[in-house]
């Protein structure tokens, strides 16, 4: 059942909106707010109202999931430009100019401000207290719910641009209605005391009528913990006119809130609300068809509204072309342009079931709607996708599915509290390692079912500090593809530097080695592989396939699928047949399967020596490949590095293994937008080495 109320908000919400040059939305008078706190069914369609902001296009409709998730190992969106424009997050390039920034600014504190006047209204209220130290429990959940969601937005906006406006007032009652500027470390404190308080007085997602999709008690714990583990980590702090320094949050208090994450993930784990039953394509796939559950890996999603509003599964997925606004099947157009890095795929173990799921390689063109090999410099992300959608949403459709997205997972609770344990016990040999190494462990079970010594013999061999640090971060690369959570954990361990370096240099190697060989293969496969130099060796770039066939082969005289469920949830359309998406094959050995019709596609990252400007260009805010000479037509040559602003030729040897202790930091942090600054009179400024204008 979808989230039925949240569109009957809008005049509820209306009644909360307030006026302000910095926010810009419409002034209400006094009268409807105590109209509106009179009543708890209009209350309620207050608060639907608070959710229904959140689902703008500018934040979590889309651009939270698309536009500011940063290029890494994992997710990665491509851009052949040469030259910096100033809009392409993605690849680090941005300045106070770019409109984006502007409008999801806005919404966000858009959002804000609703939170802030509905918990205003709400502690006001007669309804509010029924006795001494009594309170109304409906209005209790009400308040945690509209605090949570507050606490969301200004968690995000710290990631996005560090110190940021804050204030818990309305432009109502706030006494400077140009919010003052705070550290984004003293906000965080703020946003975790707020929640400690009214969560336990919440009501758990089992006891509530719409269930994952409303904010429960376990999502404010898990919030808590999340925001703790941000402030535990490393972010990027302003340094004069450069574009910062890496440093911890807190400094060496950093363990003090990796202790606040330990005990509200074990809050969570404890009240045995969720657990990790379905298979890990099922989430996913359950989302997909509207069927929001109780108990299992979600802890809240985001509540789209079917065919209204929404990207996900559109943005996401196989990519579904259409011809003359039609598609020749009942699943409508997906661009797919939210997709994963084309390396991602060969560094999962072979026995993990998230691999081929996660990572598809098919595409259906148009008009004829053929299923294709998807050949590109990335891959899609199949976890959701409108073709997993029973029936389809017609062949008319595109962009607003409706397909909700899980914006907190228990697997990442889990997580957490494993990272936590392991940060404030050095290691998990302490009082609560056991508990740690089996949150890790499920996690792993349910990524290998089939491969029980791929689990607690594995943990076994990790359990130093460091080591279990690494396996975390690498069970949540693995975990979160598509859920914006990568390059965030990677800044939380000063880890960003690092691994753009070397995505970089990886897609470079890889690209050299299609056409002839590379000299930073070996190395980019060491980094990778634990010593292995000859672990890229066998990638392929000639993938041999068999277009739009049904989904059905014959091993041993007996019919089976070509992909199970579990890869490819669609078992009613012809898919692509590929045969050698994972390793070299030579021509004799694909004509001994004995197929018809059976494709060449090369994966041209490289062509005539010369490498794409899509690998070349992508991390171009911090790293790129100039072509020798500025010759357009000449041969691949020089690598140049940003060091806060300075370019300069890239010369280290990458057999050396440079890391963060030797690498200039990324600008991840984006600009505040001209038009704001322009409209705090000066109290508001860009730092990061930004030009303001």
């Amino acid at each position: 059942m979808k989230f039925r109320n949240i569109f009957i908000a809008s005049l509820s919400a209306v009644a909360l909106a307030s006026c302000s040059d910095f926010l810009e939305v419409d002034a209400p008078s006094k009268n409807e707010m105590g109209y509106v706190f009179s009543d708890k069914t209009e209350m309620n369609n207050a608060l639907n109202g608070i959710y229904k902001a959140m689902l703008s296009a500018d934040t979590y409709g889309d651009k939270i999931y698309s536009t500011y998730v940063m290029n890494t190992d994992v997710d990665f969106k491509t851009n052949s430009g040469r030259t910096l424009t100033g809009s392409n997050w993605s690849r680090y390039d941005g300045n106070p100019m770019g409109g984006n920034i502007a409008s999801t600014w806005k919404q966000q504190y858009a959002t804000i401000e609703l939170t802030n006047l509905f918990v205003e209204g709400a502690e006001s209220s007669d309804l509010y207290k029924t006795g001494e130290d009594e309170y109304d429990e409906d209005i209790l959940q009400m308040i945690g719910e509209a605090k949570v969601a507050r606490a969301i937005v200004y968690h995000d906006l710290t990631w996005m641009f560090g110190d940021v406006p804050f204030s818990f007032n309305s432009t109502r009652t706030a006494e400077d209605k140009i919010y003052p500027i705070k550290d984004r470390a003293e906000i965080l404190d703020e946003l975790i005391k707020d929640l400690k308080e009214i969560s336990e007085r919440m009501k758990f997602a089992d006891e509530l009528p719409d269930g994952v999709e409303r904010i429960s008690k376990e999502m404010a714990w898990s919030m808590i913990a999340r925001i703790a583990q941000t402030a535990a980590g490393y972010t990027l702090r302003p340094d004069g006119n450069t574009y910062g320094k890496m440093e911890r949050m807190n400094g060496t208090r950093y363990t003090e809130y990796y202790e606040i994450a330990k005990e509200y993930a074990a809050k969570v784990i404890d009240s045995q609300k969720h657990k990790l039953a379905k298979p890990f394509y099922q989430v996913f796939l359950d989302e997909c068809n509207f069927l929001p559950a109780s108990g299992d890996d979600v802890i809240w999603e985001i509540p789209f509204a079917k065919t209204a509003n929404g990207k996900v599964g559109y943005s996401h997925g196989v990519k579904l072309d259409s011809y003359q606004s039609e598609t020749p099947h009942p699943y409508g157009e997906a661009k797919s342009d939210v997709r994963l890095n084309g390396v991602y795929r060969y560094m999962f173990n072979e026995n993990d079931v998230r691999r081929d799921y996660v990572n598809q390689l098919t595409k259906y063109d148009a008009p004829a709607g053929e299923a294709m090999f998807d050949n590109n410099y990335t891959v899609s992300n199949g976890k959701w996708s409108k073709l997993w959608v029973t029936g389809g949403l017609g062949n008319q459709t595109t962009e607003n599915t409706g397909i909700n997205f899980p914006f907190m997972r228990y697997t990442d609770v889990l997580l957490m509290y494993a990272e936590a344990v392991n940060e404030t016990e050095h290691g998990v040999s302490g009082p609560n390692g056991a508990k740690a190494i089996d949150a890790l462990a499920q996690v792993r079970k349910r990524a290998f079912p089939n491969n029980p010594e791929l689990v607690e013999p594995y943990i076994a061999s990790r359990t130093s500090e460091e080591d279990f640090r690494k396996a975390v971060l690498d069970e949540r690369k693995f975990e979160f593809a598509g859920e914006n959570m990568r390059w965030r954990d990677l800044v939380r361990h000063d880890l960003l530097s690092e691994t753009v370096y070397w995505t970089f240099y990886r897609y470079i190697a890889l690209a050299e080695a299609s056409e002839s060989t590379s000299s930073y293969l070996s190395a980019v496969a060491a980094y990778d592989f634990d010593g292995n130099d000859e672990a890229y060796e066998n990638v392929p770039f000639t993938i041999y396939n068999v277009r739009d066939v049904d989904n059905i082969m014959t091993v041993d005289g007996i019919e089976k699928p070509i992909y199970e469920k579990s890869v490819f949830p669609n078992q009613d359309v012809k898919v692509c047949r590929i045969i050698n998406p994972y390793r070299q094959m030579s021509s004799s050995e694909v004509n001994n399967l004995g197929l018809n019709n059976v494709r060449q596609d090369i994966i041209e990252w490289s062509k005539e020596g010369q490498i794409r400007n899509e690998l070349r260009n992508s991390l171009r805010g911090y790293i790129y490949m100039v072509v020798e000479g500025g010759d357009e037509n000449g041969a691949d040559g020089v690598i140049m590095i940003n060091n806060n602003g300075t370019w300069s030729m890239d010369s280290r040897d990458l057999a050396t293994f440079p890391n963060r202790t030797n690498l200039p930091v990324i600008r991840y942090i984006l600009p505040i937008p001209q038009s704001v600054i322009d409209r705090s009179h000066g109290r508001y400024e860009n730092k990061y080495g930004y030009t303001n204008s």
